[in-house]
């Protein structure tokens, strides 16, 4: 159910009690997030028993909460599909064949993809995030799994030229909580998490906010389990045909985060003494 669509419905009631009247506006002005919602919070949210939100439901027409949500999440995201679906899907239907070679295809859909995500991402939310990842007082923890992971990594990578005590967390269980046990209420997460979400970077997120630290999120969906959780996020563009969805502007993303990190005086004897452990222990060949 699209929003418009339940906004319009609602509006075409004759009447609503009170208890109604909070869930509509309640589910307005959180439309994006309700997928996610579970009912026991959701109802202690807006103030109102499971039978009350059951009843207004069944004037929306659906059975009860889980058939909202399931039309709610059909129309906010994209097809929750399995590479091998997304190929078969775009490279296998005969509508979808193009003339252009693979190199020029990419090429338009990365680009494609870079304009869109760079058109939709705010200077006060980016500026507010790199804010964030510059914060000297606490640690600044990464997080990626699966395909998100390389972003993550490389984003280490150059952190650690600019600032101190930047922590790249591991999507393994066992060893997680060593590497969590001294986040405060000062410390910064950035987590990056492309859909099908990893239920630990899920669960990574719900605890850190439960800290009280900062989360910036990198992610390709605006519907996604980390919106109740995140102070900033930024919507990545992935589309793409064949197997895998594209990651292009998530790297270029990352790349803009390095920039406006490296904007400050603390980089120049990090990056001296980074290049000096090159030499001492010989990492790169001599020209």
């Amino acid at each position: 159910m699209k929003k418009q669509d339940f906004i319009n419905t609602v509006n075409s009631f004759e009447t609503l009690t009170d208890a109604e009247r909070r869930i509509a506006q309640y589910f307005m002005e959180h439309y994006t997030v309700l997928p996610f919602a579970k009912i026991d919070e959701l109802c202690k949210q807006i103030g109102v028993g499971k039978a009350t939100l059951g009843r207004f439901l069944q004037r929306l027409g659906f059975s009860g909460f889980l058939e909202f949500k399931k039309r709610v999440t059909e129309d906010l995201t994209q097809a929750l599909t399995t590479p091998i679906e997304r190929y078969e899907h775009h490279t296998l239907d005969p509508a979808r064949s193009s003339n252009k070679s693979v190199l020029a295809a990419h090429y338009d859909e990365v680009m494609d993809n870079m304009e869109k995500t760079f058109e939709s991402i705010s200077e006060a939310d980016f500026e507010r995030a790199v804010t964030y990842l510059r914060q000297p007082k606490g640690k600044l923890y990464v997080m990626g799994s699966a395909s998100s992971e390389a972003l993550a990594n490389y984003f280490y990578l150059l952190a650690r030229y600019l600032r101190r005590e930047v922590v790249l967390l591991k999507a393994d269980i066992s060893t997680l909580p060593h590497q969590l046990v001294d986040v405060t209420e000062n410390d910064t997460l950035l987590a990056i998490s492309y859909h099908r979400y990893s239920n630990i970077t899920v669960r990574l997120v719900r605890w850190f906010h439960e800290c009280g630290g900062r989360i910036i999120i990198v992610t390709d969906q605006p519907v996604n389990p980390f919106v109740a959780y995140s102070d900033v996020q930024f919507n990545v563009e992935s589309a793409g045909k064949g197997f895998f969805n594209n990651r292009a502007a998530g790297f270029t993303l990352i790349e803009a985060f390095i920039k406006g990190l490296s904007q400050h005086q603390e980089k120049d004897y990090r990056f001296k003494r980074i290049e000096g452990l090159f030499d001492e222990f010989s990492i790169f060949k001599a020209s």
